[in-house]
């Protein structure tokens, strides 16, 4: 780099700075636009193998997941989703159990049970968390 280069940078330094701001916020953006949403595993599962999805890929796999008949909950764990909705998928493979429900706006929580031998999933307020 010459002389009359430095002077350049010097002189348009800020300027350049700004230019180079947007190759930067894309991925910031890119980040923030991801929530995460709390899945509670609450009664009916005993040594469940139990996977996850979201829009149809596989985001956790979770084996021999029991619930603690004290507490009425057998797990609960934390999966990323990208802000404008999606298809929350949950199987319990080792028993033929699958459910998927959408989930939009700004969901904390989605409450998963084994009742009458049916996957049952129904959105929550965030607020069950108990592990």
């Amino acid at each position: 780099m010459d002389i009359a280069e430095l002077r350049r940078v010097f002189r348009w330094g800020v300027r350049s700075a700004v230019v180079d701001m947007p190759l930067v916020a894309p991925m910031l953006e890119e980040e923030a636009i991801m929530r995460e949403l709390l899945v509670v595993f609450q009664e009916g599962f005993d040594e469940a193998n139990i996977t996850v999805t979201v829009n149809g890929k596989e985001v956790r796999r979770d084996l021999g997941v029991s619930t603690n008949p004290l507490l009425g909950i057998a797990s609960e764990v934390s999966v990323e989703l990208p802000a404008k909705g999606a298809q929350v998928g949950v199987e319990v493979t080792n028993r033929g159990l699958k459910a998927i429900t959408k989930v939009s706006g700004k969901p904390k929580s989605v409450l998963v049970s084994i009742e009458d031998g049916r996957l049952l999933m129904k959105e929550g307020t965030g607020r069950e968390a108990v592990l």
